[in-house]
């Protein structure tokens, strides 16, 4: 039942590493600070320094951007005053005072920065989605485990309450036999969704972004080089250059989740279509997608859908079991009583008669369990990364998990492109 700083765990955990080598240069002393470099402080990665700093005993001691705006504002809401300001990540990871590295790049930059981190002997928490390609995924997953550092996606599901308590119902066996899970997110706003320029409210372009403020070239250096483009930089997720679509963005969100309550593991096959269909804009990828990962020796199937022009539903995942479905999202966690059951009837046909009168009393059966806040307790995703580089214990989204997020992630895009069914050939590690 759920991770670190739930009762038990830290002791279950204690000894334990996340490559079984004695290799890991974690601090001993928990008294001592962790050094920490903040690698891409825009949207993302602003907020995790934020946050990071509250957690005791771990102090930011690089802040690198190319953007001198974001630079700015991390530099102005840090609390360390020696604090060192630069643009060359390969700086900010050699630095001899940082111990560990937080990435929150775009996604394009991932491999390159972990990989050279790990080979540093330095600790890193890099954002989702792993990487842009396979290769990169593999040679993240070596350098990680042949260098003994802790590797956290950040997949923060892993830290909410919810999920934990989804997880503990899912492993109790009282859903029954679940042979398909669902998930959705819908998004929309009154701007395009990924329209957001250094924080997630902000909707105008910043008047100063321009080549004198943002490192063009150091941007580009790890993709196709393409003439100054301020849209690019701050909204890469619309191009396939930079990122890999609501793949990366959020289908890895929830299938991970899916992954932590039910330890899926990588699927057998997958099938994926996806269009523009609603925002005309100039985004390259979809903002529409649909994926079915398949599970035979499982007898599950487990379904992805997004869209950016309605959020009616919004964003669950439903375990469909024989004799309960189980709702979560981070903002909830739910059963309710297997509706074909003969005791279950009379309401379920209220249900119906009152939809046919496009009545408002639809609720049909109500959930026999609703999980209450403060329930459960969970430590921030970032601080559980921080605690396992001190106790050398695995995180809650260690590597391996990172990589079957990847592969998942990338078998829906090699499905859409190729305009077809894809496999995991998992004697070659491949996608064919």
């Amino acid at each position: 039942m759920g991770e670190r700083n739930i009762i038990g765990r830290r002791t279950f955990l204690k000894g334990m590493t996340t490559t079984g080598a004695p290799a890991m240069l974690a601090q001993a002393n928990p008294n001592e600070k962790i050094g920490v470099a903040a690698i891409g402080v825009g949207t993302r990665g602003h907020y995790l320094l934020a946050e990071t700093q509250k957690v005791p005993n771990a102090e930011i001691r690089v802040i690198c951007d190319l953007y001198e705006g974001n630079l700015k504002r991390s530099k102005d809401a840090c609390t360390n005053p020696k604090v060192k300001i630069t643009k060359e990540w390969e700086k900010a990871i050699a630095d001899p005072d940082v111990d560990a590295v937080i990435i929150a790049t775009p996604d394009f930059w991932h491999a390159p920065m972990t990989i050279r981190a790990a080979q540093a002997k330095k600790h890193v928490y890099v954002e989702k989605g792993l990487c842009k390609t396979l290769d990169e995924a593999k040679a993240i997953r070596k350098a990680v485990k042949e260098n003994g550092v802790v590797l956290q996606l950040g997949h923060h599901y892993n830290s909410e309450p919810p999920f934990h308590k989804a997880r503990e119902i899912y492993r109790s066996g009282q859903l029954g036999k679940v042979a398909v899970i669902r998930t959705y997110i819908d998004r929309t706003r009154i701007w395009p969704e990924w329209q957001f320029f250094t924080d997630y409210d902000i909707v105008d372009m910043p008047k100063d972004a321009g080549p004198q403020t943002i490192d063009w070239d150091r941007f580009v250096a790890n993709a196709p080089k393409r003439p100054f483009d301020a849209r690019r930089f701050f909204l890469w997720r619309m191009y396939w250059d930079y990122g890999n679509g609501i793949a990366g963005d959020l289908l890895s969100h929830l299938w991970d989740s899916v992954n932590m309550v039910a330890s899926v593991g990588i699927p057998e096959t997958c099938v994926a279509q996806g269009g523009s269909y609603f925002w005309q804009d100039e985004r390259e990828v979809p903002d529409q997608w649909n994926a079915i990962f398949d599970y035979p020796k499982q007898k599950l199937s487990v379904s992805f859908n997004c869209t950016f022009s309605n959020r009616h539903y919004g964003e669950v995942c439903q375990y469909l079991g024989r004799e309960k479905t189980l709702e979560v999202s981070p903002m909830f966690c739910r059963t309710f009583p297997a509706e074909w059951k003969p005791e279950n009837a009379e309401k379920m046909a209220k249900q119906r008669r009152a939809i046919l009168a496009c009545e408002s009393d639809r609720e049909g059966l109500a959930p026999d369990y609703c999980m209450k806040p403060g329930e459960l307790q969970v430590t921030p995703h970032w601080q559980d990364w921080l605690d396992s580089i001190r106790t050398r214990s695995k995180p809650r989204c260690d590597v391996d998990r990172a990589f079957e997020e990847a592969v998942a992630m990338l078998m829906s895009v090699e499905s859409y492109k190729q305009e077809k069914k894809v496999r995991w050939d998992a004697g070659r590690e491949l996608i064919v």
